[in-house]
């Protein structure tokens, strides 16, 4: 290789190491069977759920478009939610759709009636809008990504020292109407 064609090549792999990354791509902060265990067992507990799920309990599932990680994600937690197949005597029903827009989120919950809506991985710049989209509405927002639960999700999970932890952004249960007792609080972080 001349002298000429090996600095262009140390130049171009210079210039790649030092170019800004693209993110990595947000991965579930627990595994797929472990969120629908927890999701599936504190939505009882909720002190609207009688009132409001009457005779099965409605997901929404929310991805990315065009994001094969979040698609999957998705796709996971609809076979852990299926496995698990009720919540209480209720049966579970799961739907998919790509977020476009918080006022589309909204629409669908109430054609679809929603009871919890799962904010996929690859969904964190859209959080604080689907935030607004579900307040006052007595949905559940069930985080993927545990740091999601801090940006206005109401529930997610995580895994420290090998045990799963719950995390709960209080303020947003009660702007989203969701009521947990305090024998649910104290086992969860609370935002």
């Amino acid at each position: 290789m001349t002298l000429c064609r090996r600095a262009f090549v140390l130049g171009i792999l210079a210039a790649a190491a030092l170019a800004p990354r693209r993110a990595r791509a947000e991965t579930a902060t627990a595994p797929f069977d472990v969120q629908a265990e927890i999701v599936t067992r504190i939505l009882p507990y909720d002190r609207g759920f009688p009132e409001r799920v009457k005779a099965q309990v409605s997901f929404l599932l929310l991805t990315r478009a065009r994001d094969a990680d979040s698609a999957s994600a998705a796709h996971q937690m609809r076979r852990a939610l299926l496995d698990i197949g009720k919540v209480r005597d209720r049966p579970i029903r799961v739907e998919s759709i790509e977020y476009s827009s918080a006022a589309e989120l909204a629409a669908a919950c109430r054609a679809r009636d929603i009871h919890v809506v799962y904010i996929s991985s690859g969904l964190a710049k859209d959080v604080a809008a689907i935030r607004g989209a579900l307040a006052d509405t007595g949905v559940l927002s069930f985080a993927a990504v545990e740091p999601y639960v801090a940006q206005g999700a109401v529930l997610g999970v995580d895994v420290a020292n090998g045990k799963p932890r719950m995390s709960i952004n209080l303020a947003q249960a009660r702007a989203q109407r969701i009521d947990f007792p305090a024998s649910i609080l104290k086992l969860a972080r609370i935002y």
